[in-house]
């Protein structure tokens, strides 16, 4: 048989009795392999959330779109000026296909039959639209002379103002002023260059002083230096023609998405990725000492195949093939867990958040590769340590000694250390994860009480009316209580929980050494329906009026809280108090009435103290609708538009959304990052508890012999299995007041990220250490039966 059959039968023969090792222990295996599942997801899930942040853009073949960066050295690095005269410089070079230049603008779309949008906007010169390879899925691109006529609509603004109308193509609108035809709707998605809506072309005028950006698309042949550098010459040659103070600008060719943010997005999701990869390295060191505690069990049977003729590198071959299967299948669930958590991560997060709109979490095929260099690490770090213990046994010894794990050396202090300190920092981290997943509860009943499903919120802009502003919104408020579907309605700066202001106060007779010595509280401005549409009755005095108008006295009224909280032991309905965030000098409002508290959800530290001013009292733009149903919401938002269409349709109107989604919206991030460091946090007791399984189960390899010796000589097995569990409490509880006492140190910096809990209350602390106990006893249970159960007759025969 030729050397390379030789080979490939040794190498099947180890994966056979790989796999046969496997199968023996499936408990042990099914613990390693869910180990390494959890360690692999981790950094699988960041590192998805990286290329999510600097894919290119989802146009064809966008990894070919780049941008032109000027940076000015004089300045201090900051970025330097670009106008329409450098587009004509640059163009013509042989690197690019084409070469185009935007500038983004918002403002109103004003349709006369809709109520008015807001937009985000981006003028692009005729090239950009070809270069990036896109097209309207219905109607046209402007053609010459149409750059200041026209308008192509996002498919996100033509669903919310014409419900996807085909009717819309061919309607003429005021965008900031500007009549305008609707000739196009771009594809669902498509929001260059950042999270645009709307699109006009940019008339090319080399006398425009206004700033631009440069987009472009590398020629077939070409690459990002010889570009760059062909750019750069060119940019130089201008500078004769540009100001004093923009010359010695440097230019450079970037990929378009890869340097926004100037790589912050990348710098902090390589962090996490880095983070995610040393929590790997732990999890390999755990299941490389439960690797050893199998080779030590089988280490007698190794040296018997290779006192068989069977050579180190086979037995090694077998012992790495067991933690590449062992990686394998880790690998395989790992990637089940990282779409389950980049999924809910997805869906947890609002869209807008992301920032850009090429911005995707996904598992695709760069997160598979970057798996797979993962798995391979993985099998190669967790399967070393075991077969350098193994080749540095003596067979000759093994064959000799009684006991079945001779020559495979001890446990050094260095392991109960390492052990100590990944069980302090999981303690830490169940305690955020704790704290996360309280915070979590809560957040699920946000609102509960608000019939939150059942109301609709928008956002106006009265300021943009011609016409008064106070009878503005008065005709807002009228408007919206006639509508049918609405039983209940008011106009105010937010609802409860959602875009409520806060503001430090002062009441009369108390006096305030300095403004920071003033007491805080929620406060909202809204019309006399707000307090039916909330359910908000009387306790004392009256409530808002319309009679309550700008010309008449300032008047407040105050929530039970509020009264409870700042003025227990005095009646509060006659005093005066001012906001410092209403006007400066700030006014004095005559509380009128104390009513109820609303009663949001959210845990016992929300805020439930709250003043109402009359919204006719006070100096705002943008305000709140806000309408409860008696049907479908889907039919109340287009209702409300109309409603507004009809009061004045230059008044924009956007964020139409129940208060379920609106409370959906405040709480994402909380949310989100709570769902993060829970399963954070049981992941990494997991682990801690497997690595301290993997101690004890070697101690008591170890020490099998010594064990049967004091069994045979009349010892009591549960005395025995106890001395294992104070081991282990040994190593748990120095563990558990570090990891406590740190958590206690950084609980104030989860406050942020918290909903409506104290971060040091003693109930999530009590908690944590009762289930790292609770953990403690399991992780040594099995070694502890072990230790009762070794039977001495077997130990002293040598097997």
């Amino acid at each position: 048989m030729r050397p390379e059959g030789m080979r490939s039968l040794h190498i099947g023969l180890a994966l056979r009795m790989a796999g046969r090792a496997l199968r023996r222990a499936p408990g042990n295996s099914a613990l390693a392999v869910s180990i390494l599942a959890l360690g692999l997801a981790a950094p699988a899930t960041f590192f998805s959330l990286l290329v999510g942040a600097i894919r290119p853009l989802p146009v064809p073949e966008g990894n070919r779109i780049v941008r032109m960066e000027v940076i000015q050295p004089s300045g201090g690095g900051q970025a330097g000026v670009v106008r329409l005269a450098d587009l004509e410089l640059l163009r013509g070079g042989s690197g690019l296909q084409g070469l185009g230049a935007f500038r983004p603008f918002g403002g109103t779309m004003v349709d006369p039959d809709r109520a008015a949008a807001r937009f985000a906007g981006a003028s692009l010169t005729a090239d950009v639209l070809p270069l990036l390879r896109v097209s309207p899925v219905t109607g046209r691109i402007p053609g010459p002379g149409e750059e200041r006529t026209t308008v192509i609509l996002g498919y996100s603004l033509w669903q919310e103002t014409y419900g996807g109308d085909p009717g819309a193509l061919g309607r003429v609108v005021e965008l900031n002023g500007e009549s305008r035809t609707i000739v196009g709707i771009m594809p669902e998605g498509f929001g260059f260059p950042f999270n645009q809506n709307t699109w006009v072309v940019l008339p090319v005028d080399a006398g425009d002083p206004e700033p631009v950006e440069l987009v472009g698309r590398l020629a077939d042949e070409a690459n990002l230096e010889g570009v760059g550098a062909e750019l750069a010459g060119r940019w130089s040659r201008g500078d004769p023609l540009r100001a004093e103070a923009e010359r010695g600008a440097l230019l450079s060719v970037e990929p378009y998405t890869g340097s926004r943010g100037e790589g912050g997005e990348a710098v902090a999701f390589i962090g996490l990725v880095l983070v995610a990869i040393a929590l790997l390295l732990i999890a390999c060191a755990n299941v490389a000492n439960l690797l050893l505690v199998r080779a030590t069990e089988r280490v007698r049977a190794l040296g018997i195949q290779a006192a068989l003729g069977a050579g180190r590198g086979q037995v090694g071959a077998q012992l790495l093939l067991e933690a590449m299967l062992l990686a394998l299948m880790g690998g395989v669930l790992g990637l089940v867990l990282a779409d389950a958590a980049v999924d809910a991560i997805q869906q947890g997060l609002a869209a807008e958040h992301f920032g850009y709109f090429w911005m995707r979490m996904a598992v695709d095929g760069r997160v598979v590769a970057f798996m797979a260099a993962l798995v391979a690490g993985t099998a190669l770090t967790a399967g070393t340590l075991p077969v350098l213990r193994v080749w540095g046994v003596d067979v000759q010894q093994v064959l000799k000694q009684e006991g079945s794990a001779g020559g495979m050396g001890k446990s050094g202090a260095w392991s109960r250390v390492f052990i100590t300190a990944q069980l302090g920092l999981s303690c830490a981290a169940l305690v955020a994860a704790g704290l996360s997943a309280r915070s979590l509860s809560v957040s699920r009943g946000f609102g509960g009480d608000l019939l939150p499903r059942e109301v609709i919120v928008a956002s106006v802009d009265p300021s943009e009316s011609t016409a008064d502003h106070d009878q503005t919104v008065a005709m807002l408020d009228a408007r919206l209580a006639a509508i049918p579907e609405v039983s209940a309605s008011a106009v105010a700066i937010g609802a409860p929980g959602y875009f409520e202001p806060y503001s430090r106060f002062a009441l009369d007779g108390v006096t305030y050494e300095r403004d920071e010595d003033r007491p805080g509280t929620s406060y909202n401005a809204v019309t006399p329906g707000y307090f039916a549409l909330f359910g908000i009755e009387v306790r004392a005095g009256r409530r808002l009026a319309s009679s309550d108008r700008r010309e008449s006295l300032p008047v407040a009224v105050v929530s039970e809280s509020f009264a409870r909280e700042f003025s227990p032991d005095r009646e509060l309905v006659g005093r005066t108090v001012s906001l410092a965030s209403d006007s400066d000098p700030p006014r004095w409002f005559t509380i009128v009435g104390v009513v109820t508290d609303v009663d949001v959800g959210g845990g016992d530290r929300v805020r439930k103290a709250r003043v109402y001013l009359p919204l006719a009292q006070v100096e705002v733009e943008g305000v709140g609708l806000l309408a409860r149903t008696r049907g479908d919401v889907t039919v109340l938002a287009g209702a409300l538009r109309e409603a507004v269409a009809r009061v004045d349709s230059s008044i924009p109107l956007w964020g139409v959304r129940t208060l379920h989604d609106a409370h959906a919206y405040m709480t994402r991030v909380p949310r989100a990052m709570g769902g993060m460091a829970l399963g954070g946090g049981a992941s990494g007791l997991l682990v801690a508890a497997v690595g301290l399984y993997g101690l004890l189960a070697f101690r008591v390899r170890q020490r099998r012999r010594e064990l049967g010796i004091c069994l045979a000589l009349g010892a009591n097995g549960r005395r025995l299995a106890g001395q294992t569990l104070v081991f282990a409490l040994s190593q748990v509880i120095p563990a558990l007041i570090v990891g406590l006492l740190v958590a206690w140190l950084i609980a104030p910096l989860l406050g942020a990220v918290l909903i409506g809990l104290d971060p040091r209350g003693l109930g999530t602390y009590a908690g944590v250490a009762a289930a790292f106990l609770g953990v403690t006893l399991l992780a040594s249970a099995i070694p502890s039966l072990r230790a009762a159960r070794v039977d001495p007759a077997e130990v002293l025969r040598g097997n």
